[in-house]
């Protein structure tokens, strides 16, 4: 199974696919050359679980080259540099693929999705429509929609243009970068990435006004960082609910509510 990638960002960029849950299987696409703006390749699919597919402004020489992810909250592991990646997974025990777009962790650039010739495949009956645009075209956009979220302070985990002050006076103020929840809350419970050091001070806002042992999103019985990872859109309230996922909704290209599921 092959996917197609298609360069519409204005500017070359890096690609890489990369083994997360076997780190030292890494397949640089193109032979480390960049993929130029409006080129396109297509990239075969690895027959095992936890595949990523990194795009990068820069060559990741210090994570994904080395064998491990790239931190955003670390400069020494390309954490000054801007990428975003794609997650597919192969289910050996149903031969088939599944794949997302993975907007809960960190990402810079916008990526969207098509299928394609997917046929009779079983799994996009419920979960894919063939030529439909998965995504949103925007990161300014997304952050925008994030700034009207008023309920709790979702506009915090925006990376902060200016005034990025951490451990590292080199950390460059023109980062874009959009951090998920989830990934705030295991900074901010590893001894490591405590907030101020390692992670920008601005996210302070956030944690403060829904930190991972609180239980503001999903009910008293629940703190907001179990709920996010064990809740699927069948709970009320679930992470779809939430503000941040909202955001992304609205700024996705079409409406899931116009589409129509072929049986």
């Amino acid at each position: 199974m092959e996917i197609t990638i298609e360069n519409k960002s204005g500017a070359p960029f890096y690609v890489y696919g990369f083994n997360f849950g076997a780190p030292s299987s890494v397949q640089p696409v193109g032979r480390g050359n960049p993929l130029e703006n409006e080129d396109q390749l297509n990239f075969q699919l690895q027959s095992n679980p936890k595949m990523r597919i990194y795009f990068s402004a820069n060559k990741l020489t210090q994570s994904i080259e080395k064998g491990s992810a790239p931190d955003p909250f670390n400069f020494y592991v390309d954490g000054s540099i801007m990428y975003s990646f794609i997650e597919y997974n192969y289910e050996s025990q149903d031969s088939r693929y599944t794949i997302d777009l993975s907007y809960i962790d960190e990402y810079s650039y916008p990526i969207t999705l098509k299928f394609a010739n997917v046929g009779s495949y079983e799994g996009c009956v419920e979960g894919c429509v063939e030529g439909f645009e998965y995504g949103f075209k925007s990161l300014q956009n997304v952050i925008t929609e994030l700034n009207k979220q008023n309920n709790y302070t979702w506009s915090a985990l925006a990376w902060p243009l200016t005034n990025v002050k951490t451990r590292w006076d080199q950390y460059p103020n023109d980062i874009h970068r959009i951090v998920g929840p989830n990934k705030i809350w295991a900074a901010e419970t590893n001894e490591k990435y405590k907030i101020g050091p390692w992670v920008p001070t601005s996210y302070l806002a956030f944690i403060n006004d829904l930190p991972e042992t609180g239980t503001q999103l999903f009910g008293s019985n629940t703190t907001n960082w179990n709920g996010w990872e064990t809740f699927n859109a069948t709970h009320s309230p679930s992470p779809s609910t939430t503000g941040y996922v909202q955001a992304l909704h609205k700024t996705a290209i079409s409406s899931f509510d116009n589409l129509k599921l072929t049986h």
